[in-house]
């Protein structure tokens, strides 16, 4: 015996008012900017990793004066180090990927933008970090 199939369904929708409109384009809008506002922090942030060291040593030297020591020379290589981490790190967030995306498809489309951000993103986290921890190691350098 064969069980019969179920009665198709019917959905109905109806056309979007201009509000959801505005909502939806301004949502689209919103997901495309993404990679743009990160691009905006990257460039902050490479000019902070640049002007910071510079600081750091002018500082260095007015607080030692003429006879200015390094007492820990690891420290010291390490708090640069991370500020040039921190740099490559940001300067690689404004390089472009390749991504293959079928321009038909809304849902690729969108994948690109997120995964676009996503990575920004985790570069940017890593470059924010390290500029927070090359601060504080300079800090602590000039108390050892």
């Amino acid at each position: 015996m064969t069980e019969p199939s179920p009665p198709p369904f019917e959905v109905t929708t109806s056309a979007l008012n201009k509000y959801d409109e505005s909502l939806l384009d301004l949502f689209a809008k919103d997901v495309a900017a993404q990679a743009t506002r990160l691009d905006d922090l990257a460039k902050q942030l490479i000019t902070l990793n640049i002007a910071i060291p510079g600081l750091y040593a002018t500082v260095l030297k007015f607080i030692s004066g003429d006879k200015a020591v390094v007492n820990d020379p690891v420290l010291l290589l390490i708090t640069f180090a991370a500020w040039l981490l921190a740099l490559g790190f940001a300067l690689a967030s404004l390089f472009p990927q390749r991504h293959q995306v079928d321009p038909d498809s809304l849902s690729e489309i969108e994948t690109f933008f997120y995964r676009s951000a996503q990575h920004k993103r985790k570069l940017l986290a890593a470059a924010s970090l390290l500029s927070f921890f090359g601060i504080c190691f300079a800090v602590f350098s000039l108390f050892v």
